[in-house]
């Protein structure tokens, strides 16, 4: 009986044992994915670490300059030295952030191209068609439309129709002037910004490659002043490794930003409601304003109330806020990886709220409500036509346009092609 008892008290023991590690076991918590936006904050709280390490490694060496002062040229040389290699690290901070700004504006200056390309290829094509009209009936007289005429009042019509059939050509022909100024405005800005963009690079190297120098001959120096300080050594190596440190954080951290800035995840959808629908999708289609022609049609359109609030599908920087030819009130965003998102038609604004909720330059984040759904531009009621720019591709009618379907989520409307 006493063996039984034990028996019965060991798996008891056991038992209380087995649980309790298990009820004592850390949870499990699931951690959100972090944001551009997390990321960017860590960021700047490294770099002001940074800088407050480097201005302390600055002053360890301007006490070793103190100290050994009474060395005289010798000691003012370093303290100069120290003063160039200060300036040149400032110089690449500066040519860096100049050049990654040159960077952008290339960016949003090939997007701007796109439109405008895309303008001018509309209009060409609406001339050909106009002069194949023109030429089939250009055997047509007044005669002809007369005595083929119903009746005088027919007859006058036929004759005006024909009047704005040439005089729509005539107003054709000065809007592809303009669109050809435009794209050549726009070619010698990319041009310039592409010459801007290599000669920060050029002085970026430059500046580069003299620090370099500067620290090899501010070391020779300092051996040649026979400098026996082992504590202020110790001290400057210790500050410099934890500044070789935290510059390698910063380094990690903006491969993660660059990660997340030139992903391709998938949008998200671009209107902030669930009463909306698809009138009409990217690819050829007939002429919404109801002439006896097709349009190739490069994003898709999106019907839904008057100021339902339009998102950004992705996170990124705007390029472009105003007034887009036929797109009217648009908003443009780069993504990175030469991927842009462009939102058309959006409202005028009201006492209540602006025409646009961002700027060019503004860094957005998904789902940030940009602008509102209007009908203004070249419109026939009010939706959003959504529009994905890539310049990764390029395709004989699309230009620089992707189909949207492969980007946005599926479940909304339609699945990806």
């Amino acid at each position: 009986m006493k063996k039984v008892l034990k028996s019965v008290l060991s798996l008891l023991v056991c038992a209380v044992m087995v649980f309790g590690f298990v009820s004592n076991e850390a949870p499990t918590e699931t951690v959100e994915a972090r944001t551009l936006f997390d990321v960017e904050k860590e960021l700047n709280e490294y770099k002001a670490l940074l800088s407050s390490l480097q201005s302390e490694l600055s002053s360890i060496s301007k006490n070793i300059s103190e100290l050994e002062g009474k060395s005289g040229q010798t000691a003012k040389l370093m303290a100069q030295y120290q003063a160039e290699i200060d300036l040149l690290e400032t110089d690449i901070e500066v040519n860096t952030a100049i050049m990654e700004s040159y960077d952008e504006k290339r960016a949003k200056v090939i997007s701007d191209i796109a439109v405008v390309k895309e303008d001018y290829d509309y209009r060409v094509s609406m001339y050909k068609k106009l002069m194949q009209f023109i030429y089939e009936n250009s055997e047509t007289n007044a005669f002809e439309l007369l005595f083929s005429a119903e009746n005088f009042s027919d007859y006058l019509t036929r004759r005006d129709n024909f009047n704005d059939i040439m005089n729509a050509a005539n107003d054709l022909i000065k809007e592809i002037e303009v669109s050809l100024a435009d794209l050549k405005v726009l070619e010698e800005e990319l041009a310039q910004t592409q010459a801007k963009y290599s000669e920060y690079l050029s002085g970026l190297n430059k500046s580069k490659t003299e620090l370099e120098t500067k620290i090899e001959e501010y070391k020779t120096i300092a051996s040649e002043l026979n400098l026996d300080a082992n504590e202020l050594e110790k001290k400057y190596k210790d500050k410099n490794a934890k500044v070789q440190e935290v510059k390698a954080k910063i380094k990690k951290l903006e491969n993660e930003r660059k990660e997340i800035f030139n992903s391709n995840a998938t949008f998200i959808w671009p209107v902030k409601t669930s009463s909306y629908r698809v009138t009409s999708q990217y690819g050829w289609r007939g002429d919404p304003f109801g002439k006896p022609n097709t349009e190739y049609h490069k994003g898709i359109d999106i019907a839904c109330s008057r100021g339902t609030p339009i998102v950004a599908v992705k996170a990124g920087v705007v390029t472009r806020a105003s007034w887009y030819s036929g797109y009217g009130n648009c908003v443009i965003i780069y993504h990175g990886n030469g991927i842009s998102s462009l939102y058309a038609h959006c409202d005028n604004g009201t006492s209540s709220r602006p025409t646009y909720e961002v700027k060019v330059g503004d860094s957005v984040k998904a789902g940030q409500v940009i602008a509102y759904v209007g009908t203004t531009g070249r419109s026939t009621g009010y939706h959003l036509h959504f529009g994905v720019v890539d310049t990764n591709i390029s395709t004989a009618l699309g230009g620089n346009y992707a189909n949207p379907n492969k980007y946005l989520p599926d479940g909304y409307y339609t699945k990806r092609n």
